[in-house]
């Protein structure tokens, strides 16, 4: 029992009511709704740029090949001016007068020709010919007594002549109105080629007795220095091949050295076709005649 107030009277406890379902409403949408995640944003496709970076390739290359194409067939005489044109901003080459002046012509051709061909040597020219070689012997019997019938045997084989100039010969240079005359040095010969899977013999003349095989083989023994001085009697045959070799390879080397190498026309003389030196010793001038006598 619970103590009462002053008048005697008992207190009961103050009790809440239940709460009632409009409460209970209104509560519940006093309170803030609930927040959802946004979806994620799909990500950005790259296929404009790559097409935009093959298209601008495309342009490019296409370009490239247009100037490639301009360039292939602009005329020659164009692009020479334009070689010429770098080469004289550029300095890059002196001229053919200068290099005369300098006296440096010659060992500027010695050293770049070593370095273009890899050799001591300028191959000039190649000769194929079909050679014959004969061999007569005679022979006797009863010491010398009864003499027999010569035996002259023959033999044919295909050769290869091949001729040079040497780079460390005699080379001079020189120049006048608008021409470089080259004097090398002397034709020379190669070892020459006999191809011995071809070589044939004959007997010409003899008798069925008399043995022929050791007659071939001195033949046969005796081909190599037949053919090296047959090598040397060739040389005029093939004298105009080398000229225009050697001038051929004068005028690219003219071209590629000096600024105005092209314009220069180019000359070769051998040694046996030079002009005799002219004495510049005076002649004696002659004796007076004798006075005649009264």
């Amino acid at each position: 029992m619970h103590a009462g107030d002053a008048d005697g009277k008992c207190q009961v406890p103050h009790v809440d009511p239940k709460p009632s379902l409009w409460d209970s409403t209104l509560h519940t949408s006093s309170m803030p709704p609930p927040t959802t995640a946004a979806p994620p944003a799909s990500p950005r496709s790259h296929w404009p740029w790559a097409i935009a970076l093959l298209v601008l390739t495309a342009m490019i290359l296409g370009a490239g090949l247009w100037v490639f194409h301009k360039v292939a067939s602009a005329p020659a005489a164009t692009l020479d001016r334009g070689v010429a044109l770098v080469k004289e901003l550029g300095q890059q080459a002196a001229t053919v007068a200068q290099g005369f002046q300098q006296q440096t012509v010659r060992e500027e051709f010695l050293s770049s020709s070593v370095k273009l061909t890899g050799l001591t040597r300028l191959q000039v020219a190649t000769l194929e010919e079909h050679e014959t070689f004969r061999r007569k012997e005679s022979d006797s019997l009863a010491w010398g007594l009864i003499p027999l019938p010569a035996i002259v045997v023959q033999a044919d084989v295909p050769v290869e002549y091949s001729y040079y100039l040497d780079f460390n010969g005699s080379w001079e240079f020189s120049q006048a109105d608008g021409v470089v005359t080259a004097y090398p040095p002397p034709i020379q010969p190669n070892t020459p080629a006999a191809d011995i899977s071809k070589l044939t013999f004959y007997t010409l003349s003899g008798h069925v007795w008399q043995d022929d095989k050791a007659v071939r083989e001195r033949l046969q023994g005796t081909l190599t220095p037949i053919l090296r001085t047959r090598a040397a009697e060739h040389v005029p045959l093939v004298r105009e091949i080398a000229r225009r070799q050697v001038q051929t390879f004068v005028e690219k080397w003219l071209a590629d050295s000096f600024s105005d190498g092209r314009e220069f026309h180019v000359k070769v003389l051998f040694p046996e076709e030079r002009p005799h030196q002219v004495s510049e010793t005076p002649a004696p001038a002659p004796k007076p005649a004798p006075k005649p006598t009264e």
